[in-house]
């Protein structure tokens, strides 16, 4: 008899650390799916604490570290840009729009409404010889087709007489396979 109730104490005991193991297991799973969802969620100000520091020419005065990603469909990730005042502290604007796509090396075509959607902070204020890092989120809709998309990334300084270029036009492209 007193073997017959340890071996259920045991076969108790095994039950529930077989138990306790499957539900640390659910509880890892359930935070990695809640983590990859709030990324697609973010504010434009957490995007920018998110990008970190990019590797930049000091005379750079906009600098984007990585202009190439490859982002699968329904998915999103972030490009970091960096711009550097070298004139009296003033505000700026930019602007990001998608300009193109190419499918199998084929022709630049217009960009389908849809395809893909940007997250960033357009308007900011740096004073002199300072700069502001910003973070632009990139997310590929489920039912974009394949291919390169070209995005145009447009710094202008914003001045008593309008907005004016500032470093000229940069890109940035996204693979999507």
């Amino acid at each position: 008899m007193k073997k017959g109730i340890e071996l259920s104490l045991n076969f108790l005991v095994t039950i529930i650390i077989a138990l306790v193991i499957f539900g640390f297991g659910v509880r890892f799973i359930y935070n990695l799916a809640s983590e990859a969802t709030e990324l697609e969620s973010m504010t434009t100000d957490e995007l920018d604490k998110k990008i970190g520091q990019l590797l930049c020419d000091s005379t750079d005065r906009v600098c984007i570290g990585i202009d190439k990603k490859t982002i699968q469909k329904g998915k999103f990730d972030v490009f970091g840009i960096k711009v550097i005042n070298i004139n009296p502290g003033s505000d700026f604007e930019v602007q990001i729009t998608p300009t193109g796509h190419v499918k199998d090396n084929g022709p630049i075509v217009q960009v389908e409404p849809g395809s893909i959607k940007l997250n960033y902070r357009q308007a900011f204020f740096i004073d002199r010889n300072e700069e502001e890092s910003l973070g632009v989120g990139v997310g590929v809709f489920k039912d974009a087709e394949s291919g390169t998309y070209i995005l145009d990334v447009n710094v202008e300084q914003v001045t008593s007489t309008g907005a004016v270029p500032y470093a000229g036009l940069h890109k940035l492209y996204v693979e999507v396979p």
